[in-house]
């Protein structure tokens, strides 16, 4: 017998303001429901005891004459905390209307349901996620009156219900992952996912699915790799596909006949008698078939309008189809935007367009930044495992998000994201960009050569390489460019062909794109990923979740808790995590020289020329004078004489000792893992998550020391093309 549906009561308020410790509530409406079934509702006015803003009746309408009479809400609480009682209560941003409630005592202990939370995973690439847009997304009837109490409760409710409808439909062992994640008990979802796992299990009768356990580890060991990963959009693409042809163009009418139904979308200054738009395509589509034909550099500006290219995009296009006809190798091209937004609209409405009219087919294809594709040989790996600290709740919710979107996903392609700031820690757990670090092992060769997932078709980023290989045009960002070409295996290299649109911006993207950063914060979440003991005496990071594979004659495999005991840990792991320690300590002393030496230098009166640089916030802190802490030194000869500097240097090379120490360690700990799994299985290494973790350590040891490299080049005080700068990091808000 099918469990029933759970009643849940919808909230929303209005309130004077945004603070629960100085506002009021001015409205309260709620609905008591059962699926689509409502049960009962309350609604009321209530009486704030002080002027209502003007902002706050422009948003909701109420006005000081609605609530003559209105009562106080001391008045209505225990009528309402009947209402809710001990339910589950839903609403978009539903702790912030809750956190007036228990400012009155009320809803203390009742499980939040935040439409926001559940949005912003389930519908992953929405640009916004009010409720409003929320609600037309699922094709929901936004009222006009929106900001009243009950109009956004009956919407939060809508919302509600056709979110839990699509988590309906979501695999049970994406479920079971999302329900056990490494997640603050206070995250809103964390309860919803672990009710919703409960009720599925009683519904369909079972315990698992293809998660991970005794039969799931039977299938991983038969497959080489996770088997959840068939539950990707991209193996059942797989299965469902069949080969097909791609049609070879045929002749093609001349660009110049397409102008004309161009011309129309132009606008056209009254006053001028013709628009001079022909010649303008005229003369553009001359000098872009002139640049290409003899293989020389042209610099077009184009002022028809903003983001149309059209009189680029059009003559290329049609040389590359006539090419293509006279050639027995067609040309190639890359387009590069500045952004990802750009590149997009692109890939999706331009080109598609301006083929269309010209009747052509030209394959195209879109390559990402580095890092822009997920991983999935690290998503199946210590993605969902617990490395630098329980996740914050920003962060679960970015895992939660990106695993309901890699079920979906066809490319893998970050842009595909609506990533919130907090979120993007998340992204760097799985994202891709690492695959080619050179393991410790020569025998195992890199992760990229050895995944399993790559070789059987799961692999976003060789997929990716291969639609680019296969491509005429090659759609990119500025910063993708610049990615590939710095690489030994650069897919751009050997396209002769470069279209650059917006160039004037590409020198600034340039220097975004080569600024680098040497900082603490950074240096120790790297530290602490690779290993860190507790103050209450455990341990945790890559170093501990692999210890049953590190330590001497250990069982093998990875720890099944979040930390271990000192009791798991033999002495050479013991020493290991001295080292670390060590190296923490030396890098504070480092950044405390650092600081040192930045307040010597402003007591001295900041430096010369350079004195009033800052960074982009402009910040100024009340000092001496005009004194900013916020001014940068920059780091070169000219600072030798500061009596600070030979201790900072001193420091320095304790650190990049202790530094050089950790990346061994991490390089050692990856070789015997590597080592460990091809004496136990005697096979490939494959993809299993002993693989993944290891990979992780070297992914670790390889950033590592790219930092410390930074550090060394920074203090060499050299004069070379590279300018370092020193500066305090920037004040947390207010």
């Amino acid at each position: 017998m099918a469990k029933k549906t759970a009643v849940r009561v919808a909230l929303d308020l209005e309130t004077t303001g945004l603070h629960p410790e100085q506002d009021a509530i001015l409205e309260v409406a709620a609905i008591k429901f059962q699926g689509k079934d409502v049960i009962d509702t309350f609604e009321t006015f209530v009486s704030p005891g002080r002027p209502i803003p003007y902002r706050v009746q422009r948003l909701t309408g109420i006005k000081p004459e609605q609530l003559v009479g209105a009562p106080p809400f001391e008045t209505i609480a225990k009528k309402l905390q009947l209402f809710l009682g001990d339910l589950p209560i839903v609403g978009h941003s539903i702790p912030f209307d809750v956190n007036f409630l228990r400012r009155w005592g009320l809803a203390r202990n009742n499980p939040l349901v935040d439409t926001f939370e559940l949005a912003t995973v389930l519908l992953p690439s929405l640009t916004s996620y009010n409720l409003g847009q929320v609600a037309e997304s699922l094709g929901i009837v936004v009222p006009d009156d929106r900001h009243r109490a009950m109009v956004d409760t009956v919407l939060a409710m809508d919302v509600f219900l056709a979110l839990h409808e699509r988590l309906q439909s979501v695999d049970l062992a994406l479920l079971k992952d999302l329900a056990n994640l490494d997640a603050p008990r206070s995250w809103p979802l964390l309860h919803f996912f672990r009710q919703e796992l409960r009720n599925r299990q009683e519904s369909d009768g079972v315990r698992g699915g293809l998660a991970r356990g005794s039969l799931g580890d039977h299938f991983a060991a038969q497959l080489g790799m996770d088997p959840r990963v068939l539950s990707f959009a991209i193996a059942r693409q797989q299965e469902a596909s069949s080969e097909e042809a791609t049609p070879s163009p045929e002749p093609q009418p001349s660009s110049l006949n397409t102008l004309k139904p161009m011309e129309t979308r132009v606008e056209v200054i009254p006053e001028q008698d013709t628009p001079p738009v022909s010649e303008t395509y005229r003369t553009a589509h001359a000098a872009v078939r002139e640049t290409l034909e003899q293989r020389t550099p042209l610099l077009m500006e184009i002022t028809i309008g903003g983001n149309d290219y059209t009189p680029a995009l059009i003559p290329a296009l049609e040389w590359i189809v006539e090419s293509s006809r006279n050639s027995a190798i067609p040309p190639r091209l890359i387009i590069a935007c500045s952004n990802q937004q750009n590149a997009r609209r692109l890939i999706e409405t331009v080109l598609p367009h301006l083929q269309s009219l010209l009747q052509s087919q030209l394959p195209v294809a879109y390559l990402a930044e580095q890092g822009g594709y997920l991983c999935t040989h690290r998503w199946f790996g210590a993605a969902l495992r617990r490395t630098s600290g329980e996740l914050t709740a920003e962060q679960a919710r970015g895992l939660a998000k990106l695993g309901l979107w890699a079920q979906q996903t066809l490319t893998g392609e970050r842009s595909e994201l609506t990533l919130l700031p907090q979120e993007i820690t998340a992204w760097e757990r799985i994202s891709s960009g690492v695959e080619r670090i050179a393991s410790a092992d020569p025998r195992a060769k890199t992760t990229y050569e050895r995944c399993t997932y790559r070789r059987k078709g799961y692999c976003f980023v060789s997929l990716a390489e291969e639609r680019v290989k296969a491509a005429q045009i090659v759609v990119t960002t500025y910063a993708g460019l610049f990615d590939d070409l710095s690489q030994p295996h650069s897919l751009l290299k050997s396209i002769e062909h470069r279209l650059i649109l917006d160039a004037g911006l590409l020198e600034e993207e340039n220097a975004r794109w080569s600024n680098m950063e040497f900082d603490q914060v950074g240096l120790f979440r790297m530290l602490n990923t690779i290993g860190t003991e507790l103050p209450d005496g455990r341990y945790q990071g890559l170093l501990a979740l692999a210890a049953p594979s590190l330590r001497e004659n250990g069982p093998g495999g990875l720890s099944t808790t979040p930390t271990i005991p000192k009791a798991e840990l033999d002495m050479r792991m013991l020493n290991w995590f001295q080292s670390l320690r060590q190296a923490r300590t030396a890098v504070e002393k480092l950044f405390a020289c650092f600081n040192h030496l930045l307040e010597e230098f402003l007591q001295q009166g900041g430096g010369g020329k350079d004195k009033g640089r800052s960074d982009h916030s402009g910040r100024s802190h009340g000092r001496r004078g005009n004194e900013r802490v916020d001014q940068p030194l920059r780091l070169n000869s000219s600072i030798r004489h500061l009596s600070s500097w030979s201790d900072a240097e001193h420091a320095w090379q304790q650190a990049a000792q202790r530094l050089q120490t950790v990346i061994d360690l991490a390089c050692e700990a990856e070789k015997i893992m590597l080592t460990t799994q091809r004496n136990r299985h005697r096979l490939d290494i494959g993809s299993g998550e002993d693989s993944s973790v290891a990979s992780e350590l070297a992914i670790a040891a390889r950033q590592l020391l790219e930092q410390k490299q930074r550090g060394q080049q920074a203090m060499s005080l050299s004069d070379g093309d590279t300018v370092y700068w020193l500066r305090m990091p920037p004040s947390p808000p207010a």
